[in-house]
C-alpha cells in the first residue's frame, strides 16, 4: 500500500520578530508547502518536498532543516541562478501577522517540469500544492506536470491557494490563476478572506454556493479562532476552534493542512468514499494540529507531533 504526502512549492526564510516592537528578528525556515511537508512528517507520515531554493547559505539551511525533520529532499534543488526567498513577518498586538516579501524572481520560481520525479507519485497517496508556484513559469508548468502525475496515479489532490496579493503582478491575474486550479483538486482550504477574494461574497453560505460550479468534493473554510466549516458532497459540518493561548499564528493554517493530509494518507481512501462523521473526525484532528501550532512561536518549530495531538484529543 502506497502512503505519504508530496508537497510542491516554495521554501523560504521567515524573519520573525523577537520583541513586541518588531526590532529584533529570528531566522526561521518557512514557506507554506515546506511547512506542510514538515507538519506531515512531524505527525508520522512519509513526506517528500518538491521545490527549488538558492545554492546559498539560506537555501542549504532550508534543505538541511527539512532533512532534520525527516522530509525527503531528493527533489529539492539548489539553484545557482537565483536566491532563496525572504519574508519579514511582523506581529500585530493580537498576534496576527503582516508580511513584507523579498522574493522577486527567487529560486522557487525556476522549478522546471523536467525536475518533477515521476517515481515519487508511485510511492505516495497525497499531493499538495499552493498558488505561489503558479505566479511564474517555469514553476507554473512544473506544478501542472506534478498535478497531471498525481491524477494519473490516483493521489488525493490538496490545494491551499494561500493568497499573498503583494506577490502577484495584479489581483486580476491572481484571481484567474487561483480559480483555474479549483476544479483540479479533491480538497481545497480557503480562509474567509480568500473565499471573498474568489467569489466576491462575505457570506460563507453564498460564497460556497458560488464555488459549486467547480465540483470540489471537500471544501474547508477556516475562520481562525472561530473554527472551521467543512463542506462535503452536499453536506456540511462545523468544528469549533480548540481553546489555546495564541502566541503566534504563523504556522496555524499549515499545521491544519498537514493534519488533514496526514489523516488522508493514513486512511488511504478515495476522497468520495468518506462518511460525514469521518470528515468531522479528520477536521477535528486537523483543528487540534492548528491550535497547537498557534501556542508556540515560529512556523516549522511550532508544528505538533502525533503524540501531542493525540494527548490533546484524549484530554478534551
Amino acid at each position: 500500500m502506497k502512503q505519504g504526502v508530496i508537497c510542491l512549492g516554495e521554501a523560504l526564510i521567515d524573519f520573525i520578530p523577537l520583541d513586541q516592537d518588531n526590532m529584533q528578528f529570528l531566522k526561521s525556515p518557512g514557506g507554506a508547502p515546506a511547512n506542510v511537508a514538515v507538519g506531515a512528517a512531524r505527525l508520522g507520515a512519509k513526506s517528500s518536498f518538491i521545490g527549488k531554493v538558492g545554492d546559498d547559505v539560506l537555501g542549504n539551511f532550508l534543505k538541511q532543516t527539512l532533512e532534520n525533520y525527516n522530509v525527503q529532499t531528493g527533489a529539492m534543488y539548489l539553484s545557482k541562478e537565483a536566491r532563496t526567498a525572504l519574508t519579514f513577518v511582523t506581529l500585530a498586538e493580537d498576534g496576527e501577522r503582516e508580511f513584507s516579501f523579498y522574493i522577486e524572481k527567487s529560486a522557487d520560481r525556476f522549478l522546471t517540469p523536467n525536475e518533477i520525479p515521476t517515481s515519487l507519485f508511485d510511492e505516495h497517496n497525497v499531493f499538495h500544492f499552493g498558488s505561489i508556484s503558479l505566479i511564474d513559469n517555469p514553476a507554473e508548468s512544473a506544478t501542472k506536470r506534478a498535478l497531471q502525475l498525481a491524477k494519473e496515479n490516483g493521489l488525493v489532490i490538496s490545494y491551499d491557494p494561500n493568497l499573498r496579493p503583494l506577490l502577484w503582478e495584479s489581483l486580476d491575474i491572481a484571481k484567474q490563476k487561483i480559480v483555474s486550479m479549483l476544479s483540479e483538486a479533491d480538497v481545497v482550504k480557503l480562509s474567509e478572506v480568500e473565499l471573498e477574494f474568489i467569489t466576491g461574497e462575505t457570506d460563507i453560505e453564498r460564497g460556497v454556493e458560488k464555488l459549486a460550479e467547480y465540483n470540489i468534493p471537500l471544501l474547508f473554510i477556516t475562520l481562525g479562532k472561530d473554527g472551521v466549516h467543512a463542506f462535503y458532497r452536499g453536506e456540511s459540518t462545523f468544528v469549533k476552534a480548540q481553546k489555546v493561548k495564541s502566541v503566534d499564528t504563523t504556522g496555524a493554517g499549515d499545521a491544519f493542512v498537514s493534519g488533514l493530509l496526514y489523516q488522508f494518507s493514513e486512511r488511504d481512501k478515495k476522497i468520495t468514499d468518506y462518511t460525514l462523521d469521518e470528515i468531522n473526525k479528520i477536521t477535528t484532528f486537523a483543528s487540534v494540529s492548528g491550535a497547537l501550532a498557534v501556542s508556540q512561536k515560529g512556523a516549522m518549530s511550532a508544528l505538533p507531533t502525533i503524540e501531542q495531538v493525540q494527548a490533546f484529543l484524549e484530554g478534551k
